[in-house]
This record gives C-alpha cells, structure tokens and sequence, in this order.
C-alpha cells in the first residue's frame, strides 16, 4: 500500500512538471511555483521517470494502475520530445 502511495505522489509530482510548458503552449500566462534545490531530480524525472514509473505502475496490478502507467510512458515518450524541440532555437 505504501508503495503504491509513493508511486501516485510521483506521478503527480511527473505531471506537475510538465505544467509550465502546457500552460506555455496553450499560450497562458500561469506560473506555478517551482524550487530551484530538485533542479537534477526534476531533469531526471522529466527524462526517464515516465516510464519508470509507469512500468512500476503496470507491474502493481489493476485497471486504473494501468491505464494511469500507460498515460505516464505517453506522457514521457511524447510530451517531452516535443517539449525539448519546441525550446531549441
């Protein structure tokens, strides 16, 4: 149980990370506060945490652990790509 509470903040810590550039690309002008000491932490989980943790996710069992693993792999495999292509000059 502790587990799966652990991986559910994480998945809402992955999706908050990805609200500035959603907000970026919808054109709203909305800053969520963000903390500059998880700098490579947030990197990391930007980059492979997606799909760590929605491979943990669908390894736990149940429907909705798989559908929100499956929404995280998504997640990372294409939000970030593009996201990172998006800031290339």
């Amino acid at each position: 149980m502790v587990k799966k509470i652990i991986l559910y903040i994480l998945c809402l810590y992955d999706i908050y990370l990805y609200l500035p550039d959603v907000f970026d690309l919808f054109k709203m002008d909305i800053e969520p506060p963000t903390t500059d000491y998880l700098l490579y932490f947030d990197a990391a989980m930007l980059l492979i945490g997606g799909i760590v943790i929605g491979a943990m996710l669908m390894k736990a069992g149940g429907k909705f652990n798989k559908y929100l693993g499956v929404l995280m792999i998504v997640l990372n495999v294409v939000l970030t790509p593009l996201f990172i292509l998006k800031a290339l000059p």
